[in-house]
């Protein structure tokens, strides 16, 4: 059965060669590998075509139901579209979105710096 051309217009994602951590395993395995893939074609878009983490887009990700969650960054990456900080684990829900919107204030004031010092 013969495949369609690429459409014109339409941008592959290369991949960044960083393997998944177990805990990004443990919560990626489980996902439509196809639904992952579309995701990461819209985070590509909205990273200007860049593939990797995403300034400023953390959130928080329950890792184990109801007890703990963890801070993570979205990536423009077919292979690992959500990137999670291992050592920002937290008890509750609110904990972690606390801590994600820390990570993004910070993300954004050193964007603002770096343009106000070009």
């Amino acid at each position: 059965m013969p495949f369609d051309p690429t459409p014109l217009g339409k941008h592959v994602i290369p991949t960044r060669k960083e393997p998944l951590s177990d805990l990004e395993a443990s919560i990626m395995n489980p996902l439509d590998v196809d639904k992952l893939s579309d995701l990461a074609e819209v985070l590509y878009a909205f990273n200007n075509y860049k593939v990797g983490p995403m300034s400023g887009f953390f959130v928080a990700v329950e890792i184990t139901p109801g007890k703990k969650w963890c801070v993570g960054q979205l990536c423009a990456d077919r292979a690992k579209p959500l990137k999670l900080f291992e050592k920002k684990q937290y008890k509750t829900a609110r904990g972690a979105q606390r801590a994600a919107e820390k990570m993004r204030l910070a993300a954004l004031n050193t964007v603002k710096t770096t343009k106000n010092n070009s």
